[in-house]
């Protein structure tokens, strides 16, 4: 599978190194596990003789520094008949080398040193303060753990705290290059983006696994029963490769947190009780998936100026995260006995619900890129959606600007063309009662169909007072 849309990364990482011709860095470089950091690198470093990339596998330290003095040899033959007693010895050869001519020297996984050998920290911390200076190039520090990256960098009693000059957090690809991956495999991607993104969000690696295993223009049954249902499938483990590293000894507890939140409770008293924990308790666990381990977050109305508030809701972040919750974890004891085929009619039954939220999130992306292409009647300087504290108004999408008063109101369907004008009626009287610069604003309202809408019934809603807006509206303008 050809390598999409890290432009903007691949760009930072040649400015990083233009200006280590000259001058020392050191940049970290994060994000989730299979979200495409190696492959970055792999990218950037095609066709240079600057980059070494070394990969810290858990493996006994002497082990370790023989793997990278046979990688330096391949480099510079000169390492041949070379011994490194320690990782000081390697580290301190690394910047001798660098004293001579920059190199962009790649440390994958970085975070394992803390297992491997966690002095390495405080001697690269002496090496770098005592060295920068007089060595060109730069150190790229990868990682996948984010609470022990953060801990290495941003931790104030830890020796490489403040030593970063730039940093590179990967995100997951955007609603765009996911529609241009599914194209090239030959799908219509305003039809499929919807079950796609619900299933992989815009993570590389998974699809590159349906890829690898030919599952493009599959039916969803087949494509989830052969990556997550199937014993043996590579995706059945998936949550807990990803978490239990980052969770350590109190991955239970957060496990069923998040399989309580994956399943469809937002708010904290609900959480609480369907995961039995006190509800004096939750906000601590809470607050931690959130800030420490940024596993969740907290959404308020998008109207709500105090965050404060106890109006939030809570969500999984991640889709293949709430996919494993809601579907894998909920269901052990299916996996257990091996009943594929309940387990996958299962999934099947509910994942319309699922694909149908997803949908939401997918149209506030979508809708951020147009609103920079100016295709909406204004721009907006904010995005979310909108429910009040007894939760019998909730609204989709709600899109304004602060300074004009122009807001917009939008409601998700997976199909649009059964909308009809009493629900946009509808939409307009819950708009009304929300208080938000109420009298002074101009609102505008509109329907977002994942499935394509007819023309009558485009017609239909613009005489209704809405804007029609499908996928292919969306994604092809």
């Amino acid at each position: 599978m050809k390598f999409y849309n890290r432009q903007q990364e691949l760009s930072r990482l040649g400015e990083i190194a233009a200006l280590a011709q000259q001058s020392s860095h050191l940049l970290v470089m994060a994000g989730r596990r299979r979200i495409g950091k190696t492959e970055l690198i792999r990218q950037f470093a095609a066709g240079r003789n600057d980059v070494l990339y070394l990969f810290v596998s858990k493996k006994r330290t002497q082990a370790l520094l023989e793997e990278f003095r046979d990688i330096l040899a391949e480099r510079l033959p000169l390492f041949k008949a070379a011994t490194f007693r320690s990782f000081e010895d390697f580290f301190v050869s690394l910047f001798r080398i660098m004293k001579e001519k920059p190199q962009i020297i790649v440390l994958d996984e970085f975070q394992n040193f803390a297992t491997v050998e966690p002095s390495v920290f405080t001697t690269l911390q002496n090496l770098w303060d005592r060295e920068k200076d007089r060595i060109t190039g730069a150190f790229v520090f990868i990682g996948s753990v984010h609470t022990l990256m953060k801990e290495i960098f941003e931790g104030s009693k830890e020796p490489l705290f403040g030593r970063a000059t730039a940093r590179l957090n990967l995100e997951p690809l955007a609603p765009d290059a996911v529609a241009e991956i599914l194209t090239d495999h030959g799908l219509r991607a305003t039809a499929q983006l919807p079950f796609y993104d619900a299933l992989f969000g815009g993570v590389p690696k998974y699809y590159f696994l349906a890829d690898r295993y030919r599952l493009y223009g599959k039916a969803p049954g087949a494509i989830i029963r052969t990556l997550y249902t199937e014993r043996d499938a590579p995706l059945q483990e998936e949550g807990r490769e990803l978490l239990i590293e980052e969770f350590g000894k109190n991955y239970h507890l957060y496990f069923t947190i998040l399989q309580v939140i994956a399943g469809g409770e937002t708010q904290m008293a609900r959480i609480a009780d369907r995961a039995g924990v006190n509800v004096n308790s939750i906000s601590k666990y809470l607050e931690e998936l959130v800030s420490y381990y940024q596993v969740i977050e907290r959404r308020v109305p998008v109207t709500e100026t105090d965050p404060g508030k106890k109006i939030g809701r809570y969500y999984l972040k991640d889709q293949v995260l709430r996919f494993w919750f809601r579907y894998i974890f909920r269901n052990q004891s299916l996996i257990e006995i091996g009943d594929v085929e309940s387990l996958t009619a299962k999934i099947i039954q509910d994942l319309p619900t699922l694909t149908g939220k997803s949908f939401e999130s997918l149209v506030r992306g979508l809708l951020t890129r147009v609103n920079s292409e100016g295709r909406l009647p204004f721009r907006f300087s904010r995005i979310g959606g909108y429910w009040n504290r007894t939760g019998d108004i909730e609204i989709d999408i709600v899109a304004f600007n602060e300074d004009s008063g122009d807001v917009l109101w939008g409601e998700c369907k997976l199909n649009g063309n059964k909308f009809s004008a009493a629900d946009a009626l509808r939409l307009k009287e819950k708009a009304a009662k929300v208080p938000w610069r109420k009298g002074s604003r101009r609102d505008n309202y509109a329907l977002f169909s994942a499935g394509d809408l007819s023309a009558g019934r485009k017609e239909a809603l613009r005489r209704a007072g809405l804007i029609p807006l499908d996928l292919r509206d969306l994604l092809e303008g």
